[in-house]
């Protein structure tokens, strides 16, 4: 059942449900938010429904901090053309742990490596790891140098 209530001096459409719960009903009838924001502050969605900014701002920051860890993942998988089960899989082959050093990866801190000219993801790695694959700009002329120097300067 739906009630004229007035709220400000406005009168908008509202259910006795609402009015029960002591929600603020005075701009529902805009398909508006019910914490009270002014309507005039609204702005049109593609769908033609007033989207209280404010609340949207709130609430997708709320969502974002709830989902952090989904989200990054998501953008992740994305970013590299995988999906999720793939790279679930990568962390089962590697058994948890960077791909270079054994170290094991706690919780999302991982790096996707990849190569920077054809695209191909090659594996996971320690952030550590990633570092310093990008100093030494991916090139195993460079690496294979930097390891005999550390092994003839072995003390």
């Amino acid at each position: 059942m739906r009630r004229d209530c007035c709220h400000a001096g406005e009168v908008a459409l509202t259910t006795a449900t609402d009015l029960r719960k002591g929600q603020v009903p005075w701009n529902k009838g805009t398909g508006g938010c019910k914490r009270g924001h002014d309507p005039a502050e609204y702005r049109p969605s593609p769908s033609g429904i007033g989207i209280c900014y404010e609340c949207k701002r709130e609430n997708g920051a709320r969502y974002r901090e709830e989902n952090r860890y989904n989200l990054r993942l998501t953008n992740r998988v994305k970013r590299y053309s995988l999906t999720k089960p793939e790279l679930q899989e990568m962390l089962v082959k590697q058994q948890g742990c960077c791909a270079i050093c054994d170290s094991p990866f706690f919780s999302d801190k991982f790096r996707i490596d990849h190569d920077h000219q054809t695209g191909q993801v090659r594996g996971l790695l320690c952030v550590a790891c990633n570092t310093a694959l990008g100093l030494l700009d991916d090139n195993p002329g460079t690496a294979k140098r930097a390891m005999e120097y550390l092994s003839d300067h072995k003390h």
